[in-house]
């Protein structure tokens, strides 16, 4: 891993955020805990050389709650690096320091980037080169826009269709403008998804089903109709009360709001870590709720599998991307 190299291409993207805008200088906070000190180190001094960008580092566990807000107000970006889930007792609000924070968090949310419970995977997050990433989700959306059906298989039995002419517009999620910047991803909405998959995975949601129960070896099936989830079948214990009482819980939680494709070669396996950098895992996830009010979005990341339009493979997890 060349962590040298990932910092740069992090410092690539970060300039393009839209809180900063082409703003120079912009002010930038960064809040870490400890286990974070040496990656921060290593980035306000690889960041010497980026002309408009003034670092302003404190630590997370030890500032105090005040001054920490107003620093929060005063900067362009605020970044965090911290634990939340992969903390021996992990809360739901997060530690102690979020939730003191969570009202001027939650105000400025748009000028925030926080990246939890990455650790020494943020180097693999961004060790792809930018131009890779760039012209692979470029690609991927020009073939899906091409078009008819998507389809889905993989080597545990799962399989499913969706109508490429009937999803909404791809989200382009390359690092270059967008609020969260670890790249590698495209994404859509379907109303057209039908079939029966069997996933095995990891997952990534408010609700700590990957603290619970890791990366899936076994599956938890799911009969999809119309992008709504019928039924569920697992034999993982457990699992079938707790995701029944998820989707049960809110209509939305049922629907796939979200057919995301992960596009960072960086991001080699799933760890259940329930951290932002997963969901960038080349190949399918889908993300359940966060389409109506009370609802939780949960996104299934499956381990592996194959991608095809108009059953030409466009990834599998043997062979990678084929366009």
């Amino acid at each position: 891993m060349d962590r040298k190299r990932a910092i740069e291409h992090f410092l690539h993207y970060l300039p393009h955020h839209p809180a900063i805008g082409g703003r120079s200088p912009a002010s930038i906070l960064i809040g870490h805990t400890q286990a974070y000190a040496n990656l921060v180190g290593h980035l306000i001094e690889s960041s010497a050389s980026s002309a408009g960008l003034v670092f302003q580092a404190m630590d997370l566990d030890d500032t105090p709650t005040e001054r920490l807000a107003a620093a929060i107000v005063e900067a362009d970006l605020y970044i965090f690096f911290y634990d939340a889930s992969t903390l021996p007792n992990p809360r739901a609000e997060g530690p102690s320091f979020i939730r003191a924070l969570q009202p001027v968090i939650s105000e400025h949310w748009k000028k925030s980037l926080l990246f939890k419970d990455y650790g020494d995977f943020f180097y693999d997050t961004f060790s792809v080169a930018p131009a890779r990433i760039a012209d692979l989700n470029a690609a991927l959306i020009d073939r899906m826009s091409q078009g008819e059906v998507l389809s889905f298989t993989d080597p545990h039995g799962s399989h499913f269709e969706a109508s490429l002419r009937d999803m909404k517009k791809w989200t382009n999620i390359n690092g270059v403008g967008n609020y969260d910047l670890a790249p590698g991803e495209i994404a859509t909405h379907s109303e057209t998804i039908n079939g029966h998959v069997r996933f095995v995975g990891t997952f990534l949601g408010t609700i700590p089903f990957a603290r619970k129960y890791g990366v899936l070896e076994t599956p938890l099936e799911m009969w999809i109709e119309n992008s709504t989830i019928s039924r569920i079948a697992t034999e993982v214990p457990g699992l079938e009360q707790d995701f029944n009482k998820y989707l049960d819980a809110n209509p939305s939680n049922r629907r796939i709001e979200e057919l995301g494709i992960g596009t960072n070669e960086g991001v080699k396996h799933l760890y259940a870590r329930n951290a932002g950098f997963e969901e960038r895992h080349c190949g399918l996830h889908l993300g359940l709720g966060g389409g109506a009010k009370g609802s939780h979005h949960l996104d299934l990341i499956f381990d592996s599998g194959t991608l095809a339009v108009d059953d030409q493979v466009v990834f599998s997890d043997r062979s990678g991307y084929l366009v």
